[in-house]
């Protein structure tokens, strides 16, 4: 918004993770605050918009967003057009949408693989049941995709047609795989890339031999997330 000259106001959960909330206050953000679960988040957000007057901008149910993300799927097929797998991380859905919309255009052949943690699943066991769930949601590493998914979502038709499977990925998992980024390759990301790394870890036998390309979405963790999940290696 900063590089637009625009100015918004953004709508967090009330246990955003503290090391993602500084880091759009340092942008210049302007934050409001409301209950536990992105989904009641985002229905305040919208409520607001319509009282003052404003625009809405989701982040995921929003189909200049979603199209956004399906660049990506774009640059996935110029760099590796042979690709036969895509593992990618989800809350909403927006970037699966977008990367699988994409791809299934233009590669028939190419598996979209969605990632979700074990504790927040909503989108993929809506998917499994045929229609939206309104599901609890557990603690997660993957603070990146946890919450639910609005009523209507235009992502949810999309992953329905154009995902080809879902992994859930256990704490555990995810942890390994922040960690194993950390100690193999020298980088740091956070849980919601750990659930696509860690789904892919643990499916890895069944793409042996395969080109697969993994979204490694963000490196937004706080330090302490970080040495506790040395500390646990380590014991």
């Amino acid at each position: 918004m900063k590089t637009v000259g625009l100015t918004g106001t953004i709508y967090l959960p009330e246990n955003v993770s503290k090391t993602k909330e500084l880091a759009l206050v340092r942008e210049g953000a302007v934050l409001r605050h409301h209950g536990t679960d992105v989904e009641e988040t985002e229905t305040k957000a919208r409520q607001m918009a319509l009282e003052e007057g404003i625009d809405f901008i989701s982040p995921y149910n929003d189909m200049d967003v979603m199209t956004g993300q399906g660049t990506i799927g774009k640059e996935i097929l110029e760099d590796l057009p042979d690709v036969d797998a895509v593992f990618v991380p989800v809350g909403g859905g927006g970037l699966i949408a977008g990367i699988a919309a994409y791809i299934k255009a233009l590669k028939t052949t190419a598996k979209v693989v969605g990632c979700q943690p074990a504790h927040s699943a909503v989108m993929a066991k809506s998917v499994e049941a045929g229609r939206i769930l309104d599901l609890p949601s557990l603690d997660t590493l993957s603070d990146g995709t946890a919450g639910g998914v609005e009523e209507g979502s235009i992502t949810f038709p999309i992953c329905q047609q154009c995902v080809d499977d879902w992994v859930l990925v256990e704490e555990d998992v995810i942890s390994d795989a922040i960690y194993f980024m950390m100690a193999e390759h020298h980088k740091i990301v956070e849980g919601a890339a750990g659930v696509a790394i860690g789904a892919f870890l643990k499916t890895a036998q069944k793409y042996h031999g395969k080109s697969v390309a993994i979204i490694s979405c963000g490196a937004n963790i706080s330090m302490e997330k970080i040495k506790k999940i040395i500390e646990l290696r380590q014991q």
